[in-house]
């Protein structure tokens, strides 16, 4: 099949996955979740089976260990291990965007928003740490990670580093503010449709930086 029909079935699974919560059907997310990150993974493998550079495996990896963090987050008593399998592949992706380091240094658009991360991260922990209980050193760690894959793909590709670049940055982003949603909504207060933005801020996160890591990888000699 060919990326572009990989690409349409990954957003119709995620969109049935978005119905599943709206219309509260959770016994039917044992099916939809897990899915979303196997197209996915089909998704890169038909943009990326020809291109012979080991980065690539980087980003199958991530795709996996998100497919365990999606699958152990479905049961509450996981919650721990599915935020380590998390960690993982925000950590590969951490290490595919170290790999392609194409950028010498940032601008000062790319620090300012460096520093906004961090001052974010800072006032996330100082928020829900008072929520945590025996959590609070997962969350901790977990928060720094996370917005540590974000300043790397910054580092990266920046905010003029052509389609491809860009995609990851936001993809990146949208992954820091998908992983927060969910952190507020767990530890300090549900709101109106939390439960939706998180799934559709982490579909289209994870989509944007596989879409944009193998566009860049694509421009990469073998």
């Amino acid at each position: 099949m060919q990326p572009k029909n990989w690409a349409v079935l990954y957003f119709l699974v995620l969109l049935a996955d978005l119905c599943v919560i709206a219309f509260d059907i959770p016994h039917a997310r044992f099916a939809t979740k897990p899915l979303i990150m196997i197209v996915l993974g089909f998704l890169c493998w038909a943009h990326a089976a020809h291109l012979h550079l080991r980065a690539r495996n980087f980003i199958f990896a991530a795709i996996i260990f998100s497919w365990g963090g999606d699958v152990l987050l479905l049961f509450p008593q996981h919650f721990v291990a599915g935020l380590i399998s998390f960690l993982t592949a925000h950590i590969l992706y951490m290490i595919f965007f170290l790999q392609v380091r194409p950028k010498a240094r940032m601008s000062w658009r790319e620090a300012a928003t460096a520093a906004g991360v961090i001052v974010y991260a800072v006032g996330l922990v100082s928020l829900l740490a008072p929520y945590l209980g025996e959590l609070k050193p997962a969350v901790m760690v977990y928060t720094v990670v996370i917005s540590l894959m974000l300043l790397t793909a910054l580092r990266t590709f920046g905010w003029r580093s052509g389609k491809a670049g860009l995609l990851c940055v936001a993809g990146a982003l949208l992954f820091v503010i998908s992983d927060s949603i969910l952190a507020i909504e767990k530890f300090y207060t549900a709101f109106p449709a939390s439960s939706i933005l998180v799934m559709l801020t982490y579909g289209v996160a994870q989509w944007m930086i596989v879409e944009g890591s193998i566009k860049h990888l694509k421009t990469v000699p073998s």
